[in-house]
C-alpha cells in the first residue's frame, strides 16, 4: 500500500518572512497592475521607495506584462464588479431612505457612486490576481500561457 499521499508536499509555499523590500516591491506591482492613475505617486505615498525613470518604466513594462497573462479573466472580474457595485448602490440607497435627516439625492451621484465602486473593485480584483500569479500562488491554465 502506498501511504505517499499522507505526505505533505514539500515544494508546497514555505513559510518564510517577508523583508520591507519585498512588501514594498509587491505594494508597487499591485498598485501599477490595478492600472490607476498616479500609481508611482500612490505608491510614494503608501511608503514604497521613489524610483528613477529608467527604474519606472522597468516596472510598468513588467506589468503590463502580468496584466496581460491575466487579461482573459477582465469580462467575468468586470461582471462582478459591476454586480457587486449595482448592489453597494442600491443598498446604500435603502439605507438612506430610512435617515430622517439625509437628504434626497439625486440620482446623477448614485450612478457616479456605482461608477466608481465598479472601477476600484475591477483595479482591485485585476492588481490582485496579477500579483498572486506573479507570487506562484495561483496559476494560469495551460490553455492561456503565453511563450515569452
Amino acid at each position: 500500500m502506498n501511504w505517499k499521499f499522507w505526505q505533505r508536499k514539500k515544494n508546497v509555499i514555505e513559510d518564510k518572512e517577508l523583508s520591507i523590500n519585498e512588501v514594498s516591491e509587491r505594494l508597487r506591482g499591485f498598485i501599477l497592475d490595478s492600472q490607476i492613475n498616479n500609481a508611482h505617486e500612490i505608491a510614494v505615498i503608501l511608503g514604497c521607495a521613489i524610483s528613477s525613470e529608467e527604474v519606472m518604466e522597468k516596472e510598468e513594462e513588467e506589468s503590463d506584462k502580468r496584466v496581460q497573462r491575466v487579461s482573459y479573466l477582465v469580462p467575468i472580474l468586470y461582471s462582478q464588479s459591476h454586480a457587486l457595485a449595482e448592489g453597494a448602490t442600491e443598498f446604500q440607497k435603502v439605507a438612506a431612505s430610512h435617515l430622517e435627516d439625509m437628504p434626497n439625492l439625486p440620482e446623477e451621484i448614485w450612478i457616479e457612486s456605482r461608477k466608481l465602486m465598479e472601477q476600484v473593485s475591477l483595479a482591485c480584483s485585476v492588481g490582485a490576481i496579477s500579483q498572486l500569479i506573479d507570487m506562484g500562488l495561483l496559476e494560469i491554465p495551460k490553455q492561456r500561457k503565453r511563450k515569452r
